[in-house]
């Protein structure tokens, strides 16, 4: 054998021996750093079982077991029945307003209803007062009434009828009394038609001196909507002031004399 063939058998020995080393020692390595064993710990396997049912009577333990039916899944909503409910949604949505609408129109009848009693109950008693006035204005004018030798006070009026004594001390009848007056000397405009004039009314505030004189000027403290009769009220009443021979009553009673000389009167004068 040649020395060229003993060299490469060497290198061939060689290298297989150092692989093998090689080897040998990365098996060694690994047992060397391999995991600890760990004990394995006792457990308890569990199972789904049903749970006893609830009853008085015990189970006959020979009996066949008890077969549950499984119920049945509730149905799947379609597009039909959603379709269903939603037109029932709306259907109780209309009829819910007209309910609505409904109970509103019946409140503004109940409420047109009253107003409209209420009208009728002052227009009859206004009526009821208006007969009243008008059966007392008839009494007074009736030929069977007082004689001339009647009752009465020194100081009242020749168109009064009431015999009470607190009469002489009330203030309306005072003015009631002046107004009466004052109706006599009172021109009302010709302009004026006559169902008009019937109903105008105006009220003129002066003062009074002690002997029955107007002092000042007279003023309107409520008009009738007229400005013809307002002006011919307030000609009548300065009819009473100085330079003339006309006077107005001055009450008797001292109270009420000082408290129209003090503050004045507003009487009422009416349409003819």
């Amino acid at each position: 054998m040649s020395a060229a063939r003993m060299d490469q058998a060497f290198s061939a020995a060689t290298a297989v021996g150092a692989n093998a080393f090689m080897f040998l020692g990365m098996v060694m390595a690994g047992l060397s750093l391999a995991p600890p064993m760990v004990e394995e710990l006792p457990h308890v396997m569990a199972a789904m079982v049903q749970l006893p049912r609830l009853g008085d009577t015990p189970p006959n333990p020979k009996a066949l077991p008890r077969i549950v039916k499984t119920p049945e899944p509730p149905p799947v909503e379609t597009d039909a029945a959603s379709l269903s409910r939603q037109k029932k949604d709306e259907f109780e949505k209309k009829e819910e307003k007209k309910r609505k609408l409904a109970e509103k129109k019946r409140r503004l009848e109940e409420a047109r209803k009253k107003r409209d009693d209420d009208r009728r109950k002052r227009e009859d008693e206004r009526e009821k007062r208006k007969k009243m006035m008008a059966e007392a204005l008839r009494r007074i004018d009736d030929p069977r009434a007082d004689a001339e030798d009647a009752p009465g006070f020194e100081q009242g009026s020749a168109i009064g009828t009431s015999t009470d004594p607190n009469t002489l001390r009330n203030r309306q009848v005072y003015l009631t009394t002046v107004s009466h007056m004052l109706g006599r000397f009172f021109d009302v405009p010709a302009v004026i038609p006559a169902d008009i004039r019937h109903k105008l009314s105006c009220e003129v505030f002066f003062r009074l001196n002690a002997k029955g004189k107007v002092k000042g000027a007279p003023r309107l403290v409520r008009s009738s909507g007229n400005k013809f009769f307002d002006e011919a009220a307030l000609r009548t009443v300065r009819k009473f002031g100085p330079g003339s021979q006309l006077r107005l009553p001055v009450p008797k009673d001292k109270k009420l004399r000082h408290a129209i000389l003090r503050e004045g009167l507003a009487p009422r004068m009416k349409g003819k």
